[in-house]
């Protein structure tokens, strides 16, 4: 099953054509996917996207090339249809705010579906209720927020499993509907979220005279679409737990994958960390100078990072080589690498394709380069495509080296236990009993970093009795479960030194069950880093607990929503979240600059950084008497006063130590502002409310510099002749420093593509197909050309843009 979406400029009200032809139909930009439950609900229906910019309005969002309405929204991504599916639109979300909260879970392609009647039981998540079927206790514990089972039958035909040439089981992100007539439930119902494969026909049932097969168990955590926030009370409440019998859509999103997940966001928040990983990347920095140069050695290492990205088996590699090795044969590669080559003389912009690669392109380019190599002749490496390829590869290991990007943990999909308690995890690959460092991306503060306790767990087992692939197994202890724990022990007469924390691990990362991703390690690897992790959660060092707000509904005082187009601008925000999550990174790191200078800075350094945050902040004081004043915030006004105050003190080292002190804290203080408003922006797409943007520009002011790694790491001019140049002393600008001192500028050579020419004597044209030839190929240089010049003046011109 697919549908095909035309795409059109909600502004302009025209379709996209990629010729830029409007009178064109064929040139139409157009998208196919498959396997959707938009396709489920409306199996012969047209649909299309909008395209928006930060600067779209609610009028705009009600143009349409064709008089079709906006129905649901994924962020910027916009889906619009005729005007009779609204009924089942609103039928499936009657609060608004769903259809934009949700609208990925309809417009999401799934690898496989399946549509047929199954017996589902639904269980409420927060206390095991599931109308008697199973134990209360024994259910609880088959579910968590958004997770739940499948029985092993149900997931081989669901997955293909016997298809499959990897017969391991995985955990699989889903994606589930049916209809008002479908069953024991009248109501239109969707959901999403993860299932683990179990053998369901050997569960032990409450009563052994009711043991119904049961083929899903699915938490009321997974069901959306309700209107529960209407002020006059529902019209469409959730679903009560029981045993349903449904003719139901279910759709295999993906599977659990152990891979690599990079930690270069940590790295500013661990001033004692870095020490675990400052010689391992001065060490790549010395082995990518000394490559540089050599195409052969810099194609291995693409081929290598590819491999690793990709995360591909040996099976994989093997079947890969013998595919390469037959199309070498044939000539296909060179022949693709020819079409991929612009003949130099027709060039009229040097630019770099750093962010132009595709999918397709990239496995390509990955085929031709391995071919060579396996070949062993090296001549498409010096062709001028291959050697632009393998310039961006070089300056884009540099930056990553620079940041720390390239330092990696394990990574896999997260599903919980009642058998883990907080400060406990399950990685399957590693020994009972050792201690885990573990985060969830994205990561804001140093509370994000755990030190648990591996316990292996059943939970962790596959129906085979093999460890389920790519899943790491975690407590989901809340507050309630954690005192009761303490209290049976204590009644029991057991002493224990354990307490509630202020945050349980589940809160610090932030963790739910949809298939987020971990990334784990081995704690006694990184020593520093470990004991740095466990000294900043202690309750006196750790930052505050982030609060996280009730989402809020879209409802007006008369109890009316606003039209659908204002709430998909309100959630089609994508910049609050970089903004804010900038500047918790800069706070982060100038506080940890301070703590490095307090530790290892010369009395001059450190005076020297006095005098530059003191003068700024003097500036920010005298500001306040301007003819138009810029007041200081009442939260910060103490400390910036204090550190000015001190400044002007005599200068001795307690001095300085107190006047650094204070602008720590204040520093403090800010980053767990900016993550408050950073939970509020990241909820923009399922909530009415909306960050303080202004409160975030205006503490902008408060930093006595700018971090400039943070945006130059994007930059497309970095380590192309020179490094990133840094202004101070946090934990990765010193790792910058240290790459700078290796990088050397250096220019792979290239021959021109005419050195093939021999490979085709023989082949016959005729004087029609040549010209013919040359005028495609006239036509394809100056529409690139027109491509490029846009693309400058998009990056290089301010104001909107249609493209």
């Amino acid at each position: 099953m697919s549908l095909e979406f035309k795409h059109f400029d909600t502004r302009l009200n025209q379709w996209i054509h990629t010729d830029g032809d409007n009178k064109n139909p064929d040139s139409i930009l157009t998208e196919k996917l498959d396997n959707t439950l938009l396709e489920f609900y409306f199996p012969d229906k047209q649909f299309s996207f909008g395209h928006i910019d930060e600067h779209s309005t609610p009028e705009d969002l009600k143009n349409h090339p064709d008089g079709h309405i906006l129905l649901l929204s994924s962020k910027t991504r916009l889906l619009y249809g005729s005007p009779e599916c609204l009924e089942i639109i609103d039928k499936l979300c009657p609060d608004r705010k769903d259809r934009g909260a949700y609208g990925s879970i309809f417009l999401g392609g799934c690898k496989n579906s399946i549509h047929q009647q199954l017996n589902i039981l639904i269980v409420d998540d927060s206390n095991g209720d599931n109308g008697n079927i199973l134990s209360n206790d024994l259910a609880y514990k088959m579910v968590g927020d958004c997770y739940g089972q499948i029985s092993t039958q149900l997931y081989e035909k669901l997955t293909k499993h016997e298809e499959q040439p990897d017969k391991s089981y995985h955990v699989i992100q889903h994606r589930f509907g049916w209809k008002d007539a479908d069953g024991t439930d009248t109501k239109y119902r969707f959901g999403k979220r993860t299932l683990r494969p179990y053998r369901l026909d050997k569960i032990e049932y409450a009563n052994p005279n009711n043991e119904p097969k049961i083929d899903l168990i699915l938490p009321l955590s997974s069901f959306k679409g309700t209107d529960k926030d209407r002020p006059d009370g529902a019209s469409k409440p959730q679903i009560r737990p029981g045993l349903y019998k449904q003719k139901i859509w279910l759709g295999e999103k993906s599977q659990s994958e152990r891979g690599k997940t990079a930690i270069s966001q940590l790295l500013a928040s661990f001033t004692q960390g870095i020490k675990d990983f400052a010689e391992e990347l001065e060490a790549q920095a010395l082995k990518l100078a000394e490559m540089q140069s050599d195409p052969r050695k810099v194609a291995e290492l693409y081929c290598e990072k590819y491999e690793k990205r990709k995360a591909f088996t040996e099976e994989q590699k093997a079947a890969i080589r013998q595919q390469i090795t037959e199309q070498n044969t044939d000539g296909k590669l060179a022949k693709q690498l020819e079409l991929l080559t612009r003949n130099k003389e027709s060039k009229e912009f040097e630019v770099s394709d750093e962010l132009d690669e595709s999918p397709k392109e990239d496995l390509l380019m990955y085929r031709i380069i391995k071919a060579d190599l396996i070949g062993g002749h090296n001549q498409l490496l010096e062709t001028e495509k291959v050697r632009k390829e393998l310039s961006r590869f070089v300056q884009n290991e540099w930056k990553d080296i620079a940041i720390g990007r390239t330092l990696t943990f394990d990574r896999g999909m997260i599903i919980p236990s009642k058998e883990l308690k907080n400060g406990e995890i399950c990685v399957p690959w590693l020994d009972d009993g050792e201690k885990v460092l573990n985060f969830r991306s994205p990561f804001l503060n140093s509370n994000g970093l755990c030190v648990s306790a591996n316990k292996l767990v059943k939970d962790r087992l596959a129906p085979d009795g093999a460890n389920l692939k790519g899943v790491i197994v975690v407590n989901d202890e809340d507050h309630s479960r954690i005192k009761a724990r303490i209290a049976t022990l204590e009644a029991q007469g057991i002493d224990t030194d354990e307490l509630d924390p202020l945050e349980t691990e589940s809160e610090r990362q932030g963790r739910d069950f949809d298939g987020d991703c971990i990334g784990v390690a081995l704690a006694s690897l990184y020593p520093n880093f470990t004991a740095e992790a466990e000294y900043k959660n202690q309750v006196e060092n750790a930052y505050a607990p982030t609060v996280k707000l009730k989402k809020q509904s879209f409802y007006l005082p008369d109890g009316t929503q606003p039209p659908f187009e204002e709430i998909a601008i309100h959630m089609s925000d994508s910049i609050s979240v970089g903004v804010i999550n900038n500047q918790v990174t800069a706070l982060e790191a100038l506080e940890s600059e301070i703590e490095i200078l307090k530790t290892y800075g010369t009395p001059e350094q450190k005076s020297e950084y006095l005098d530059k945050v003191a003068n700024h902040y003097q500036g920010l004081l005298e500001a306040e008497n301007y003819q138009k004043p810029k007041p200081i915030r009442e939260e910060y006004r103490l400390y910036i006063q204090s550190v000015v105050t001190l400044a002007q003190a005599p200068r001795t080292s307690g001095i300085i130590q107190q006047a650094m002190e204070t602008n720590r804290l204040m520093y403090r203080k800010m980053v767990e502002e900016g993550c408050f408003q950073n939970q509020i922006a990241v909820d923009l797409f399922k909530s009415s409310k909306t960050p303080g943007m202004g409160l975030i520009r205006e503490n902008n002011r408060y930093l006595y510099r700018d971090v400039n790694y943070i945006k130059d790491k994007k930059s497309r001019t970095a380590y192309l002749t020179e490094g990133i140049k840094t202004t101070g002393y946090s934990p990765v600008e010193l790792l910058i420093n240290q790459t700078n001192k290796y990088f050397q500028f250096s220019q792979l050579e290239s021959r021109p593509i005419v050195q093939f020419q021999d490979l085709f004597k023989g082949v016959e044209f005729t004087s029609q197909q040549r010209l013919e030839a040359i005028a495609a190929k006239f036509e394809y240089d100056r529409l690139f050309n027109a491509a490029v010049r846009m693309d400058i003046k998009r990056e290089t011109e301010q104001g909107p843009s249609a493209v």
